[in-house]
């Protein structure tokens, strides 16, 4: 029997990464790795502007990299030593940092990714207020506040900006945020902030789980991303019903 996506969730998750890495979304089901040519098409997430200079992604089998032309011969013998998942370990980090390290640029991230489980239930834990924002309020409202980048962009303009996001208070004061991020037309990145006196009080996965079911009313698709050694960010996606379902790099110009 031929190897099958997960649920639903997971096999649009492959879809959106095959526009990403122009490959086919059955790509991140093989066991051998591919490379394709980088470049830029309608329906991609947009983290920046431009098609990426290198970045590579793996759904637990094959990896996916996507390059510029003058990275196309390093990944592909890149993709022939080395598996899906052994693409990610430190040593090939270093070997791809010191390639990169030719072009002035070097791996800016390197996340593990999650979704939500379906079919996803949320409960109200705690006794602080939450309201919610749509994209205008935002703007209007939640952008003098300090302290929440991770929730927000602060970006009111482009493909790629906050569209909903949800506050907790305690009296006035905004103690915790949870923003959403148009990553895709269907994909939304969720971010979370806590001020530190309010951390440990389960504040965060409630922040998460209430955003994410208001995602999923609006008709996209919630998703989450942390790195490996943002442990309390790890313990948030779990406690918020998140599993992990892709790893990715993606590389910046060295400033």
């Amino acid at each position: 029997m031929p190897l099958q996506f997960k649920n639903e969730l997971t096999a649009s998750a492959a879809e959106q990464l095959a526009r990403d890495y122009c490959c086919a979304a059955e790509d991140f089901l093989r066991s051998e790795n591919k490379v394709t040519l980088a470049r830029t098409e309608s329906g991609q997430r947009r983290f920046k502007s431009g098609p990426s200079f290198f970045k590579a992604a793996a759904m637990g089998h094959g990896a996916v990299i996507s390059a510029a032309s003058e990275m196309l011969e390093f990944s592909s013998e890149l993709a022939k030593k080395y598996d899906g998942a052994r693409l990610f370990d430190q040593k090939q980090i270093w070997l791809i940092n010191r390639k990169l390290a030719d072009y002035n640029k070097a791996i800016s991230m390197n996340s593990i990714f999650y979704l939500p489980a379906t079919p996803y239930k949320y409960t109200a834990k705690s006794g602080f207020r939450l309201k919610f924002y749509e994209e205008a309020e935002i703007v209007s409202e939640l952008y003098s506040a300090e302290g929440f980048s991770n929730a927000l962009l602060y970006r009111p303009c482009g493909t790629r900006r906050d569209v909903l996001a949800v506050c907790a208070f305690n009296g006035r004061r905004i103690v915790g945020m949870a923003g959403a991020s148009s990553d895709s037309e269907r994909f939304w990145q969720i971010g979370i902030d806590v001020i530190p006196e309010y951390r440990g009080l389960g504040l965060g996965s409630e922040l998460v789980s209430a955003l994410t079911q208001a995602v999923f009313m609006h008709g996209a698709v919630p998703y989450y991303s942390t790195w490996s050694g943002n442990i309390a960010s790890q313990n948030t996606a779990r406690k918020s019903g998140y599993y992990p379902v892709w790893s990715e790099i993606d590389v910046s110009d060295i400033e």
